[in-house]
């Protein structure tokens, strides 16, 4: 097998970039660097998505090195660049925790392999731009950024800095398999000699360092343990070596565990990645997420009382008559579509969505959004006074202004900036600001004037359509934990409504009826149905006695087991499936929620 080694770059005579330069390209975001790493790297898949409008997988994966595998690690990335200081040695010495973060259907890393060749006509240079050059533009019309400085936040959340690509590509009539390292250090002197910190693990090739190729590209892969890759099948791995996890802010601030950090990612993927995630769309994303062999369930977005509105919101920008537009006298003349849709608020919040919730308390929000179809960010509107309800907005850049809506954007592509901005780009932004923001303002939960003719009650149902069954009685889905494990925090990713609640008709006796997904625990819990009546003031518990919505029972959608009862006793064999079903209240609005207990702790 071809031995991979280290070859790392001298400053050159006219000047080099330095490789620190190249880790604060991002500046200091406010964003957590979990959140920027799946945005950057989402991005990048979303824009090398394969014509055809097939589907695109996302998946990330964290695990920690032993056996075989921290062996073969070890033999690959050791010793380290003379001189170096990237702190893989002392990284390697214990098993340290790697994130592999791949796509499938997407063009992978394709083009020359060397930096000073030119691509043919038609070819994107992929892998210079990622392995070799800094900020080149990606050949992607209405993509979502450049090469460059979202790649930096790969090597900042290593701790050795240290990342290795293993992609499939077609490059010039066949299909090529390419595995390289890259490091981006600190410069350095060695043996009177300066270096920019920029490092590259591979075969010597001419005094540079090409990627291991082909064959022992895929011996190589096979000995790491890397995601594999289906026949013909194309696309990109990149593994994070070494990955700081960061910290649970606004909890405890002590570092995020695995488990912990799965939970966030799965979070950041839908609150940022959900336009993507949508069925019925073309280049849908399929994102997942695997933990030391345990999969996360990541729930249709569509289903979630938190993205509800946004959904319903992005969907009405489709539909002419459903959305408006800020229209300029000059072109482009249409800068975008905006549209917003109001719906019943939580009544608890979700805990795995507000893992990284880009805001706390229910959504009075407008995601903004470029033609890429990944949110900017959430722009706050003003609150409804009705506290049961809340909105989602999105504005979407036409076509036409895309490219002004990039211009204003920061590197980590979450802000609409105006400083610096001129001519028409300012004028673009400026009009998109202020139209969303006058719009939330005439929209705050129908506080404000009603259509002539309107009474408080058609207003009222209007805004609940959407959520109301059978004739008048509502079910709505929430999920909450239950008591916390024993170290005070939740463990792992809980149960959640897969298929709404809705009211069904039981030889003649009204049935709230939802499907629950259960995820793979690594100890015994109890899932528990925990019934809510809404009442005008709030809400209460669901108490023994006439007035009581009965829990039927559990049945599952695998095995057709049948449970009565409140509880579900769950454990590794356990079906991942179960239909719930509550007895419902005449004339009553009855919420669901979901609280779960691990045996042998306290209620």
């Amino acid at each position: 097998m071809t031995t991979a080694r280290w070859w790392s770059q001298p400053v050159a005579a006219e000047g080099s970039t330095a490789s620190k330069g190249i880790r604060r390209q991002l500046g200091r975001p406010q964003l957590d660097p979990l959140t920027v790493l799946i945005r950057e790297t989402a991005q990048n898949t979303c824009d090398a998505a394969l014509p055809g409008g097939g589907d695109v997988e996302f998946a990330v994966r964290l695990h920690r090195l032993s056996g075989n595998k921290y062996a073969a690690w070890r033999d690959f990335l050791l010793p380290e660049p003379e001189g170096s200081s990237l702190g893989l040695t002392e990284a390697m010495a214990a098993a340290p925790l790697i994130m592999s973060i791949s796509d499938r259907g997407t063009t992978g890393l394709g083009g020359p392999l060397r930096a000073d060749e030119n691509p043919l006509d038609g070819e994107r240079p992929d892998f210079v731009n990622f392995i070799r050059n800094v900020g080149e533009p990606k050949s992607v019309d209405l993509g979502g950024g450049s090469y460059g400085f979202g790649k930096g936040i790969l090597y900042n959340v290593s701790r050795c800095h240290v990342v290795v690509a293993d992609s499939v590509c077609e490059f010039r009539g066949r299909l090529q398999r390419r595995l390289i390292g890259a490091a981006l250090g600190d410069g350095y002197n060695h043996d009177g000699r300066r270096f920019t910190g920029r490092h590259w693990l591979g075969v010597a090739d001419d005094g540079h360092t090409r990627p291991l190729l082909d064959d022992e590209a895929t011996a190589m892969a096979e000995r790491l343990g890397m995601p594999r890759f289906a026949p013909g099948a194309t696309g990109t791995t990149v593994t994070v070596v070494d990955v700081d996890l960061g910290r649970r802010w606004g909890q405890d601030d002590t570092a995020r565990e695995p488990e912990d950090a799965a939970d966030y990612i799965v979070s950041t993927m839908l609150w940022n990645l959900w336009p993507r995630m949508l069925q019925g769309r073309t280049n849908r994303l399929v994102c997942s997420m695997l933990r030391d062999g345990f999969r996360s369930d990541i729930p249709d977005p569509e289903r979630l009382v938190e993205l509800q509105p946004f959904v319903k919101a992005y969907r009405a920008l489709q539909v002419e008559g459903n959305y408006q537009v800020p229209v300029r006298r000059t072109p482009p003349t249409e800068i975008g579509r905006f549209a917003l849709v109001e719906g019943m608020a939580p009544v608890v919040a979700d805990p795995l969505l507000a893992a990284a919730a880009p805001f706390t308390g229910r959504a009075h929000h407008c995601a903004r959004m470029r033609q890429a179809d990944l949110v900017v960010d959430y722009q706050a509107g003003d609150a409804p006074g009705d506290e049961m309800i809340q909105f989602g907005a999105v504005f979407r850049a036409s076509m036409e202004a895309d490219t002004f809506f990039a211009e204003a954007e920061p590197p980590t592509h979450d802000d609409w900036v105006l400083s610096g901005l001129r001519g028409t780009a300012r004028g673009v932004v400026l009009l998109a600001n202020g139209f969303v923001r006058d719009r939330m303002k005439e929209r705050r939960g129908g506080d404000g004037p009603r259509p002539a003719g309107e009474t408080p009650l058609a207003a009222l149902a209007g805004r609940l359509a959407g959520l109301m069954t059978g004739d008048g009685d509502l079910a709505e889905a929430t999920t909450r934990s239950g008591s916390a494990p024993t170290q005070g925090r939740r463990s792992g990713s809980g149960p959640r409504f897969v298929v709404a609640p809705e009211l069904v008709d039981d030889g003649g006796s009204p049935v709230i009826r939802a499907v629950v997904a259960l995820p793979t625990w690594p100890t015994t819990r109890t899932v528990t149905v925990e019934p809510v009546v809404v009442l005008d003031n709030g809400i209460e518990p669901a108490e023994d006695g006439a007035g009581r919505p009965v829990v039927i029972g559990w049945r599952s959608t695998d095995s057709d087991r049948s449970v009565a009862g409140a509880e579900l006793l769950v454990d590794r064999d356990t079906d991942r499936t179960w239909e719930v079903r509550v007895r419902a209240l005449p004339d009553a609005v009855v919420r669901l929620g979901l609280s779960v207990r691990e045996i042998g702790a306290q209620r």
